[in-house]
């Protein structure tokens, strides 16, 4: 390691993170849910649920209603019905894929700093995460990313996405990580990795802000600001 230069992480969340589709994405998931199991009503409180992902949600849906361990057959049902939905809102209704303020050139400016990996590490399906990411145009070529089709549990799509990004760089470690998310489950799992928070949005300031999360932006305009709260100065572009 001697004469590495220090290099940090930035690790995104994407759903409410960089785009703003929370609404229509829970609109699709429950007309998936119903399709393909039969469920009419389900819990769209996701702080409810044990594993905030895809594929933990469909899983806990499964056993409650249907009383029985959730199958492979079952999830791939959910994902495939649920992205044929997403596709077609994001084809004939694109304004519900809004990337967050900022997003965009927070990301380009991220990926052109020496000292800076990006990585993407979502609760999402890969394929819906990516369908997001392109109809709010945001740039996410050559970004490691994890995602629920890694593993049901957030801290270990964490883990998997730290994993990509050290290959990624040809690292192996990095000197800080910082996850950006905008829930509650964002800051839990950060929490149990020793990972530091940036909070982004508006629907969960004051519950973040309850739990002593400091850092919390409305959306990712202020580049500069940002960097000040990483601890490193826009000079390295």
């Amino acid at each position: 390691m001697h004469g590495m230069k220090l290099m940090y992480l930035v690790m995104f969340d994407i759903e409410g993170t960089l785009v703003k589709s929370n609404d229509i994405d829970t609109i699709c998931f429950c007309k998936a849910i119903k399709e393909v199991l039969g469920i009419d009503k389900i819990d769209t409180d996701w702080t409810h649920y044990s594993y905030v992902t895809d594929s933990g949600i469909t899983s806990e849906i499964i056993e409650k209603f249907l009383g029985r361990k959730a199958i492979e057959s079952d999830l791939r049902a959910v994902h495939d019905s649920y992205l044929k939905k997403l596709h077609y809102e994001a084809e004939n209704n694109p304004h519900y894929f809004q990337a967050n303020p900022g997003a965009s050139e927070l990301m380009a400016s991220l990926c052109s700093m020496e000292n800076i990996a990006v990585a993407l590490a979502t609760g999402c399906w890969q394929n819906s995460a990516l369908l997001k990411l392109e109809t709010a145009g945001i740039v996410f070529k050559n970004i490691p990313l994890a995602s629920a089709d890694d593993s049901y549990e957030r801290e270990s799509i964490m883990i998997r996405a730290y994993e990509r990004a050290k290959a990624h760089k040809n690292r192996a470690s990095f000197d800080s990580v910082t996850y950006v998310g905008d829930a509650i489950w964002d800051l839990t799992a950060s929490n149990n990795l020793g990972y530091s928070f940036i909070a982004v949005g508006t629907r969960n300031q004051t519950e973040l802000r309850n739990r002593g999360v400091i850092h919390i932006m409305d959306d990712l305009i202020d580049k500069d600001y940002f960097f000040k709260i990483l601890g490193i100065t826009n000079n390295y572009v």
